[in-house]
């Protein structure tokens, strides 16, 4: 009989099968998970820290920050370089098929080119005792969705985030990057870069997690997720993307994009026959903003 443990944050019953010091997956994952929230089945259960920091010795894994379908980001420092960086290291699950190698050589070096910045840089990515890595920008602040769930944004700072945002996708769709799971949780708000002695500044936006990418081109052979999974999350994917998952282009992230602007306006998702934004905050949100969200979530 499995022994039941609990999470040492908030005592809630752990899923079975995970460490006994690891967080469970609703304090893992922050503000806005959902405290019943299971891992997919798809996925492994959370390696001991321990095993990982053995593993990469390179590092020093200082916590868990994130887990999703692809792997667990940890916050860790590089000592040789003296930096705080983040480590992605990918599910077992997701390197299973043999052909995984090369696409994943392919994926992450077309990432590693992007260079810009409201995107994540990647560092560097590779291969240690059968575990694959990514080595990328430790962005220290909150994500939008923590923004929106502390319900702290005005019209003003969507006018500041939504742009750089969309300079990010520009960027790498021109490289051939497609991010294919663009949502609150995937853009990053630097802590400290807004308010000052010199008044409010521009937020600095960092769209995360390109895991679920591929590069564009009539042969989708260069993407990290296994082919037979549906790619993204569902309420902020585009019709087109629900149906043929490996079909969907750079329009995607603009449907999604689109998404995001109505969540940020109205604090909810543009389900079924919505009212747009002018109209639910007739006060303070401009008509214009009506029109743009109409056109990305055109089908």
């Amino acid at each position: 009989m499995t022994e039941k443990t609990t999470c040492p944050r908030c005592h809630a019953e752990m899923p079975p099968g995970g460490p006994l010091e690891a967080l469970c997956p609703a304090c893992l994952l922050g503000p806005g998970t959902p405290v019943n929230w299971q891992p997919p089945p798809h996925l492994s259960p959370l390696p001991d820290i321990e095993e990982v920091r053995n593993r990469f010795r390179e590092f020093e894994i200082l916590e868990p920050i994130g887990l999703g379908g692809t792997g667990v980001v940890y916050r860790a420092r590089q000592p040789r370089l003296d930096r705080v960086v983040a480590l992605k290291v990918l599910h077992p699950h997701v390197a299973a098929d043999p052909t995984f190698s090369g696409r994943f050589l392919r994926e992450a070096r077309a990432l590693a080119k992007l260079n810009h910045p409201s995107i994540v840089a990647v560092y560097d990515f590779g291969e240690v005792d059968g575990s694959y890595f990514l080595l990328m920008e430790y962005v220290d602040g909150v994500s939008l969705r923590e923004r929106l769930e502390a319900n702290d944004l005005d019209a003003g700072d969507v006018l500041e985030i939504v742009p750089q945002v969309c300079a990010g996708l520009q960027y790498a769709h021109e490289h051939g990057v497609v991010h294919r799971d663009i949502k609150p949780e995937n853009i990053l708000l630097a802590r400290g870069s807004s308010g000052g002695a010199a008044g409010p500044v521009a937020p600095v936006v960092k769209v995360a997690d390109f895991g679920l990418s591929r590069q564009l081109g009539p042969v989708d052979t260069t993407r990290l997720t296994r082919t037979h999974l549906v790619l993204g999350t569902y309420e902020y994917m585009a019709p087109e993307q629900r149906e043929r998952s490996r079909e969907a282009d750079s329009r995607a992230d603009l449907y999604a994009t689109g998404v995001v602007l109505y969540e940020m306006l109205t604090g909810e998702l543009p389900i079924g026959r919505f009212t747009m934004p002018s109209q639910r905050r007739p006060d303070d949100c401009d008509g214009r903003l009506d029109l743009l969200i109409g056109k990305a979530l055109e089908k």
